[in-house]
């Protein structure tokens, strides 16, 4: 915002793709490329030209205040979420009305609006979602950030206009991921926010669709997409908007007692004069949670740094710098963008995010590090991953006497009806004043003025693929138990230990050490050879494709000919694999985030044989998918300790349990590069065990990877089930509802 909390001047600017200009500043030169990138095979192929133009800058608009700031401060585009569907629950969001007021006020500042609609979508939501989305795209929105597919099918059959981008929440980060992407009608992905510098930079090179990625806000502990902790906790996925932030939470383990999986946010600022040189289409910045005073800072520390010419870039910089340190956040690093994997996490410090103002004594009594005024919006966190609910403040006292704002220095008493009575680091988590200044601006008055007057349309009528369906001859209905249990192992080595117990399928892990002893031991593996699915790891970066490649090669030369998956990405690399080698079957695992049979669709499209419900499903989830007719067979898993995290960041996986403070007990190990957090609780979903003929079942996953003893556990479990019954265990979200 310009002095005098005027709109800063700025040009107008197409809502169309802007063209892109090969004379841009900033693109020059060429960044050369890493050795790996020229050692993938034909992953790597034709090399993605440089767009014209600088990238476009996209900021976060949870509310009419953010939204506004965003505009005035020169973001190319905005994203913004509906109150439903939009995986940001707690943000303030837009009704529908504001929706189309915002995106044509947006349209006539030149500022492109991108709709996120990128949560997953349950069976009974899908109804919903479709008139929402049909409603919302009557409104000429730019683009929809999607993360469900089937979701994603619905928009490409009837709003094939709109553009569809994958969200972050799709967990690519690989270029098979962004050719799957493609194959399923987007035009543009949204990177994985954990991927370092070079893989950007070999990601962007190649990619057939355009790339965006993050530059700034929050991470996470979890690779996005890939998080179950929370629902695991209480049912509030962080697929679907309603993350209560476990990474943020104090742990104990041993004598050490930290917030071990909290992380720092990203700042790519010091990155920017390289980032923008590669063919990237859009620079995003993180924060629809966040206030005007945040949203307004850091899009215009970015526009400068977009626009300023190489020879001003240090100056630019440091300017930059100064701005984003009073955006109001948690400390900052470069993260996995700038190999910072372990920096990256903080365990000791702030998990607020807000700019710190000083200790706070009980009574309300601080000494202040910065200044603060009536208004302001605090929040105390008492230690490491406790804090207290936000409050706004109300009186400020200095030296006896009631003020409006105090300075830096100065030791006060501050009040409310809802300050804390409790001591802690006190942060201003956005600024009171700068908000109501912008919204009273011309921009929010016009959006209000256009909202009170829209007359909204009439409901569109469900298409024919959401009118209720019962199974046909294609899907017939059987026992899963009766279809029989898939095995899912650590090592090949223990296929043998689980003697008699009658597996229909044993799934091992694809690694080197699996795959070396299968082949070391096919004769006395004879009994097991036809049995085997090789389940591929849940993060493969570009280092690694060409080791796998080959060894997917090999086994499918090898008469091999089922493989697990649980990235999209994978889908791809399969059938690369089985190129004139012969017909495989790829299945899919529970973290493909199937919640509706559209989403069935879509992947059995893709090439999928056959596919895992989500754990996150709940009991109506369930009940509603198993009426619905099987476009791919259908897997439940049964028993086990799937992922709660699954994380690039490394942690100590010495078998010292992670305790929280309710005493629920958490391990870490590895799977392949991925750090992976499980609860000792293992999940036991026994009540699908009487729910009937499935349409399409294929079996059951006992998964007995992290148990010490698999053949034991295995005998316990198979006298548990006998006659049906099931045995101690956590049912997930199935007897609650997921949010």
């Amino acid at each position: 915002m310009a002095r005098g909390g005027k709109p800063a001047p700025r040009p107008k600017k197409s809502t169309t793709k802007r063209p892109r200009r090969p004379e841009s500043r900033g693109r020059e030169s060429e960044v050369s490329q890493p050795e790996a990138e020229r050692t993938e095979g034909d992953f790597f192929i034709n090399k993605r030209p440089l767009p014209e133009g600088p990238p476009e800058l996209l900021a976060p608009a949870g509310s009419k205040a953010s939204w506004a700031a965003a505009v005035m401060n020169g973001a190319d585009a905005v994203y913004v979420g509906l109150n439903n569907f939009s995986a940001r629950t707690y943000a303030d969001n837009f009704s529908l009305a504001e929706m189309k007021a915002v995106i044509a006020e947006s349209h006539k500042e030149g500022v492109r609006v991108y709709v996120a609609f990128n949560s997953l979508i349950k069976e009974g939501e899908l109804g919903q979602a479709f008139k929402l989305l049909a409603t919302c795209a009557a409104f000429g929105p730019d683009a929809l950030i999607i993360q469900d597919l089937g979701l994603a099918r619905l928009a490409a059959r009837h709003f094939p206009a709109i553009e569809r981008h994958a969200s972050t929440l799709t967990a690519v980060h690989s270029l098979p991921g962004l050719i799957t992407l493609q194959n399923a009608g987007f035009s543009q992905a949204v990177l994985a926010r954990e991927l370092a510098f070079d893989e950007v930079q070999a990601l962007s090179n190649h990619s057939p669709i355009d790339v965006e990625i993050f530059v700034h806000g929050a991470l996470c502990f979890s690779f996005s997409g890939l998080c179950l902790m929370s629902s695991f906790l209480g049912g509030r996925s962080a697929l679907r908007g309603g993350c209560t932030q476990p990474c943020r939470r104090t742990y104990q383990r041993g004598s050490q007692k930290a917030a071990f999986f909290s992380t720092t946010d990203l700042a790519a600022a010091p990155y920017l004069n390289e980032l923008r040189r590669l063919p990237i289409s859009t620079f995003k910045i993180e924060g629809r949670m966040k206030g005007p005073d945040y949203v307004g800072r850091v899009v215009k520390a970015y526009r400068m740094l977009l626009d300023a010419p190489d020879a001003e870039w240090p100056y630019a910089l440091a300017e930059a710098e100064n701005i984003l340190a009073e955006a109001p956040g948690r400390r900052t690093t470069g993260g996995p963008l700038a190999a910072e994997v372990e920096g990256a996490l903080a365990p000791l410090s702030a998990t607020t995010s807000g700019l710190k103002i000083g200790f706070m004594e009980a009574g309300g009594q601080v000494t202040l590090e910065r200044p603060v005024a009536v208004n302001d919006r605090l929040r105390l966190q008492l230690r490491a991953g406790e804090e207290s609910a936000g409050f706004n403040l109300k009186t400020i006292s200095f030296n006896g006497e009631s003020v409006d704002k105090a300075p830096a220095g100065s030791a006060v008493i501050l009040g409310g009806p809802n300050v804390p009575d409790q001591k802690g680091m006190l942060f201003k988590v956005s600024s009171g004043g700068e908000e109501r200044a912008i919204l009273a601006s011309p921009l929010v008055k016009a959006v209000k003025a256009v909202a009170e007057k829209t007359a909204l349309p009439a409901p569109k009528s469900l298409p024919p693929e959401l009118k209720p369906q019962r199974g046909d001859a294609r899907s017939p209905a059987a026992d899963p138990v009766r279809q029989g249990f898939w095995v899912w192992l650590d090592r090949a080595e223990d296929m043998r230990e689980i003697g008699d117990f009658e597996a229909r399928r044993i799934i091992i892990p694809l690694n080197v050490p699996n795959v070396r002893h299968v082949r070391h031991n096919r004769r006395r593996l004879k009994d097991f050879w036809e049995k085997i699915v090789w389940s591929l790891p849940p993060l493969i970066f570009h280092r690694q494709q060409n080791i796998l490649n080959r060894e997917l090669g090999g086994l499918i030369e090898s008469n091999f000919r089922d493989f697990l998956i649980s990235n999209i990405g994978h889908i791809n690399m399969v059938q690369r694999a089985a190129r004139e080698k012969g017909d495989v079957k790829i299945w899919g695992d529970h973290r493909l985030g199937v919640l509706n049979h559209l989403s069935e669709e879509a992947l059995a499209d893709l090439g999928l044989t056959g596919l895992t419900f989500s754990l996150e499903s709940d009991g109506e989830i369930f009940k509603s998918l198993w009426r619905q007719p099987a476009t791919a067979k259908r897997l439940l898993y049964l028993y086990g300790h799937p992922a709660l995290f699954t994380a690039r960041y490394p942690l100590d996986n010495r078998k010292v349990a992670i305790v929280s403070p309710k005493g629920e007990k958490f391990r870490i190990n590895q799977e392949g590069e991925a750090t992976i957090v499980t609860s000792d609780k293992a999940v036991f979903m026994t009540h699908l065990l009487k729910m009937g003929p499935l349409s399409g079942a294929a079996g059951c996953i006992i998964d007995l990877r992290g148990e010490a003893h698999p053949g034991q556990k295995l005998r316990e479990l198979k006298k548990s089930l006998s006659g049906g019954r099931g045995g101690p265990g956590s049912p997930f979200n199935f007897k609650r509802t997921l949010l």
